[in-house]
């Protein structure tokens, strides 16, 4: 049987400097739980811009996920102080805004190395200390885009299909041990997050140029996204004070739809006929028909 869950845990959370990171760290801040907040060390100014300090209960720390050293010592730090990880956040991520021909290997590499990669090794490091207390909680951040591909982001939506699958396998293994599974699906939401997306160099060229073939993919699909998310009404706030709630409730769920339009796209894909599913959201894409061009052209 899964040992009693303490009221103050510790919290590891990833990419905790900006965007839904930071709302999670200040939602925290509330709680009695005893917090590891990281970040890369070129953002760890932002903690204090954002009024967040150490003191005896949150510990500001460098991560970067693409350095597997840096977790190691991490958490073997927090084992040796506050005796392991009760609650782990892969909250850090980034997303390549390129169509999959504008991909080389080293992006796609890069792109599961933050999102998939870093947060599979974070999980296994802390694993055996949660399986020898019983009890833990692992909480992936994936998105909609873990439910469904859009154009421009295939890099991007493989690196959270990838997430989901692990983390699925990763809930019925963790089951028997008392560990919990959780992953925080979101939508649109308000913020200008998007606008951190990284272009490769012909993704770049494609979007500056109308002449390329591509151009109307990217300037028709960067349009509507800006539009969804700045229209959107789920705040960070709101996703932080969700996925408080999550680590407080004693049987949490696999997934947790936190948007309105997470909820929609799941409902349609469990529902509808896939045939019509993908129909439906091709023509949903703006101005799709004018996405071709005529002939061969060798700038793409």
């Amino acid at each position: 049987m899964p040992s009693q869950q303490p009221k103050s845990k510790v919290v590891l959370v990833t990419g905790a400097a900006g965007g839904i990171g930071l709302s999670i760290a200040h939602a925290l801040l509330a709680t009695d739980h005893r917090l590891v907040l990281t970040a890369r060390a070129a953002s760890l100014p932002r903690f204090a811009e954002a009024g967040i300090a150490e003191n005896e209960r949150v510990r500001l720390r460098a991560l970067d996920l693409l350095v597997p050293e840096e977790a190691d010592s991490l958490v073997a730090e927090i084992q040796r102080d506050w005796g392991g990880v009760d609650v782990l956040i892969n909250n850090a991520g980034i997303c390549y805004r390129a169509v999959i021909e504008h991909l080389t290997d080293r992006d796609e590499q890069h792109q599961f190395a933050v999102n998939f990669f870093g947060a599979m090794h974070l999980t296994r490091l802390v694993l055996p200390g949660m399986r020898r207390r019983r009890r833990g909680h692992i909480i992936n951040l994936s998105s909609v885009g873990g439910m469904m591909a859009m154009p421009t982001m295939g890099a991007y939506s493989a690196s959270k299909f990838a997430l989901e699958g692990a983390s699925e396998a990763l809930w019925y293994e963790m089951r028997p041990w008392g560990v919990s599974v959780s992953l925080v699906e979101p939508g649109f939401v308000r913020s200008s997050s998007f606008e951190n997306a990284l272009f490769t160099e012909k993704s770049r060229a494609a979007y500056a140029d109308p002449k390329r073939v591509y151009h109307p993919y990217y300037a028709n699909m960067i349009g509507m996204i800006a539009k969804l998310m700045y229209g959107s009404f789920t705040t960070p706030e709101h996703i932080a004070r969700r996925i408080v709630r999550l680590i407080n409730r004693r049987h949490p769920p696999l997934r947790v739809a936190v948007t309105f339009d997470a909820h929609l796209f799941d409902l349609m894909r469990r529902l509808l006929p896939k045939r019509l599913y993908h129909r439906i959201l091709w023509w949903g894409l703006p101005h799709h028909r004018d996405w071709t061009t005529p002939g061969e052209d060798p700038k793409i």
